[in-house]
This record gives C-alpha cells, structure tokens and sequence, in this order.
C-alpha cells in the first residue's frame, strides 16, 4: 500500500490548495490504483479507498464524477460509500451506478427513489434481477412510465400485492397488458383477471372498427383523433384541419418527403395540425397519442419521443415552442433540455414502446 501512501500525501495538498483540474487528476489516479488492486483486495483495504475517494469526489466537477461513476460501476468490491454517494448525484452520475453496480443492496435502491426523481427510478428498472421490495417501491411511487419501465424487464420480481397492482392497472391500459402478456410469472389467480381485461379491450376495439362512421383509412384516423381534440378544449371546426394535415403528411410521407427536418420546419412555422399528424407517422403512433405527447399534461412525453427517435435538441426545442404552457419560457425551454441532454436513448426507446398505442401508424 505505499503507492496509497504516496498519494495521501499529495491529497492533502490536493484538496487544500489544488485546483479542479488538479484535484479531478488526483482521483484519476486513486481510481487507476484501486482498479489495478482491486481483485486482490480485502474489506478494510476497500474503506481506505473508501473514505479517500470519497472525500476527493465530493470537491470534483461533473465531468469528473460522472467518468468515476462509469468507471467503478461494474466492480465487484467497489467502496460501498462511493458508490451510494454517486447513486443520489444528478441523473448524469448517477445512472451508471444504478443501472450496473452489484453493490446497491435493495434497501439502497428504495432509499435513492424515495429521495430522487422518475429519472433515477427509470435507471433502477434497468438493472438484472430487482427484488421484490425495489419492484413494489417503484410501481407504488414511479408512476405510469416507471410501471412500464419495471414490468418490462424480464428479470425484476414481483411480489404477489405488486403483480396484483399492475394486473388492476392493466384493466385500464391497453399498453401494460401487452408487457404483462409477455411475462411468464404472473400468478394463476392473476391470469384470469388479465384475460379478461384483455377481452373487454380487444371487444372494445372491435366495437370502434365496425362503426360506420369509421370507413377508410384516413376517416377512421380522424375519428380516432377526435376524442383527444375534444378532450383538449378543441372546437369541432377544428378537426378538418387536422383532416387536412393528415392529407398533406401522408403525401410527404409516401414521396419520401416526411423527415426530422420537415418536422422542425412544421413546429418552427407554428404548424401544429401538421406537427401531430408527422410525429404520429414518424414515431408510429396514433394522432391521440401524438397529440397527447406534443400538447398534454405530461411535459417530459414529447422528450422521450423525440430522444427515442434520435433527433436533436433543435427540433425538439422546436416542438416545445407549441406548448402554451412552457413554449414561450426560457427558463422553461433550459430546464428541459438539461433533462434531454440526461435521458438516456436506451431509456426513452422503451418508453416509447409503451407509449405506442394499439392503432399506431405504420
């Protein structure tokens, strides 16, 4: 442990007089030696690790936790402190630690969502084998997109209250009961209730397709929109120019003509008929879903599309600018992009899985 020595002199100084460079150079090295030590190291020898790195990485920049973040993220004995300490950092941090660390017990990871946000509940539903109390904390507090999220994967357990919630929820979302039905550990007596949830929508939808009023293509994407319009304070004028819209996009988009660029040009006109109608082709969903992820409650929908889909923050940006509510805000606009820049697209491309509805445009 000499090295370790060394470099404990050269912390003190480090952390005294040293600057940001300096001090992100110094856990640089601390991090290099621990990994190259690591396999061979005993508990006591892991603390010392512990309580140094520890103290330095509290006094570095961003840039520099979130790389330590990375970097230990996946070791076996990594110091334990640390690593709780980078899982209630900022998403950017913290994610790399929650999604990968073996050293985040189950009790760790309730506490990080009790005290953070949907985005590091997001980042928890993506690790291997989520226990029961994780599971049950996440559908009890995440939310709908985070219940989507930890019923997804595979491997998460669940215990008998926490399926039962997700399969009474189901009853009421088409999406979650086409996750739960790829699940093969629902419980006998659960499976009942999810069948027929499954068959009063499947009825439900028939219903809708053998309305008269619903013949041909575009008639019955414009029917389908209209409850959303209405729901959102729309006047019934309004839907032949959503009609309208509809026409044009399907045009550009059989001509090859329908892109990323030709909905930032839409949104930066103000378009916004034709802003719905082309995220709803682009991004396979309905134009009550479209709309809903552009103008609805939920300001973070239209983030995950587009993240989702790979386009940039100035299209994204572009889209906000429709809103009523945040589109005219700087501050607004600022906070929603240091949130874009944080969410991963792995993330936001399973999200939007469940967010496409059952009559998504091909």
């Amino acid at each position: 442990m000499s090295a370790v020595a060394t470099l404990l002199r050269d912390l003190e100084t480090t952390m005294a007089r040293g600057s940001s460079d300096e001090r992100a150079d110094m856990l640089s090295r601390l991090t290099d030696l621990f990994l190259a030590t690591a396999g061979d190291m005993r508990e006591e020898q892991v603390g010392v690790f512990d309580a140094v790195i520890g103290r330095l990485s509290r006094a570095i920049e961003l840039r520099a936790r979130i790389e330590l973040s990375e970097r230990i993220a996946p070791v076996p004995n990594a110091p334990v402190g640390i690593v709780r300490q980078l899982a209630l950092d900022e998403i950017a941090v913290a994610r790399p630690v929650l999604v990968r660390s073996p050293r985040l017990s189950d009790q760790d990871l309730v506490a990080v969502s009790a005290a953070k946000g949907r985005d590091h509940m997001l980042a928890i539903t993506e690790r291997p084998d989520l226990g029961e109390p994780v599971t049950d904390f996440l559908i009890l507090r995440g939310g709908r997109v985070v219940t989507h999220a930890v019923a997804a994967n595979q491997s998460a357990r669940f215990s008998r209250h926490g399926m039962g919630v997700l399969v009474m929820r189901a009853a009421q979302d088409d999406a979650l009961q086409a996750t739960l039905g790829l699940r093969s550990d629902i419980p006998a007596e659960l499976v009942g209730q999810l069948m027929a949830a499954a068959k009063n929508s499947a009825r439900r939808r028939l219903s809708e397709s053998l309305e008269p009023a619903l013949a041909g293509e575009l008639d019955g994407a414009v029917e389908r929109g209209a409850d959303a319009i209405a729901a959102s304070g729309r006047m019934p004028s309004e839907l032949g120019a959503i009609g309208a819209a509809l026409v044009q996009i399907r045009e550009l988009n059989d001509a090859g003509q329908l892109d990323e660029a030709k909905l930032r040009s839409f949104a930066r006109e103000g378009a916004t008929e034709h802003s719905i109608c082309a995220i709803a082709v682009l991004a396979q969903l309905s134009l009550p879903a479209s709309e809903q992820a552009l103008l609805g409650s939920d300001r973070e929908a239209i983030l995950i599309v587009a993240r989702g889909l790979g386009w940039s923050w100035e299209t994204t940006a572009s889209l906000i600018s429709l809103r009523k509510d945040q589109g005219k805000s700087q501050a607004a606009l600022d906070r929603a992009r240091e949130r874009f820049r944080d969410l991963a697209q792995s993330t936001a491309q399973r999200v939007l899985g469940f967010l496409r509805m059952r009559d998504a445009k091909p």
